[in-house]
């Protein structure tokens, strides 16, 4: 669902042509994700169909012809759905959390505080998993260490989305 939205952020910034989208995305959140031809150009037939762009072709001499896309009123209000679309099994998803995040000046500030409780919530249960494990005993170092490392990742999470909640408030 995150590629979905961050196609739509995209376009709705300014109308753009395929390679654009991708590009776009990349130099924001490349190094969370990779955005390929197989998830870009359906997505972006289904939007094209659903009416939430809408395409125009660009004729290009000595080139291919381009189709530049572009965002419709149902395609912003979609926008606003796919952010708010925040479910528990999104809650598990870090890439659904971050995206969601870093689109926040979009939505409420109630809807803000469901997002990051529902994260906090799905984190804190983690961390107990995590915890449990490691106190399972065995004697396998390594494992140790990942446990170890996994649980301080989930407590550093955990005290930024407490820093994301009370700069919200």
């Amino acid at each position: 669902m995150y590629l979905e939205l961050l196609i739509l952020i995209q376009i709705d910034k300014s109308p753009k042509h395929g390679y654009e989208i991708k590009k776009e995305i990349q130099k924001d959140l490349g190094y969370l994700m990779d955005v390929n031809h197989n998830m870009l150009y359906p997505t972006l037939r289904k939007f094209t169909d659903e009416g939430f762009v809408r395409k125009h072709r660009n004729e290009q001499v000595g080139r291919p012809n381009q189709y530049i896309y572009e965002i419709t009123e149902a395609g912003r209000e979609k926008i606003t759905n796919l952010i708010n679309e925040f479910t528990e099994k999104d809650a598990k998803h870090q890439i659904e959390f971050m995206v969601r995040v870093s689109l926040f000046e979009r939505i409420s500030k109630e809807d803000r505080f469901r997002i990051l409780h529902r994260r906090k919530k799905d984190l804190e249960g983690l961390l107990s998993e995590i915890e449990r494990r490691l106190n399972e005993g065995g004697d396998e170092l390594f494992r140790d260490e990942v446990l170890l490392y996994s649980i301080s990742q989930v407590k550093e999470e955990l005290t930024w989305i407490d820093k994301l909640i009370n700069s919200t408030a």
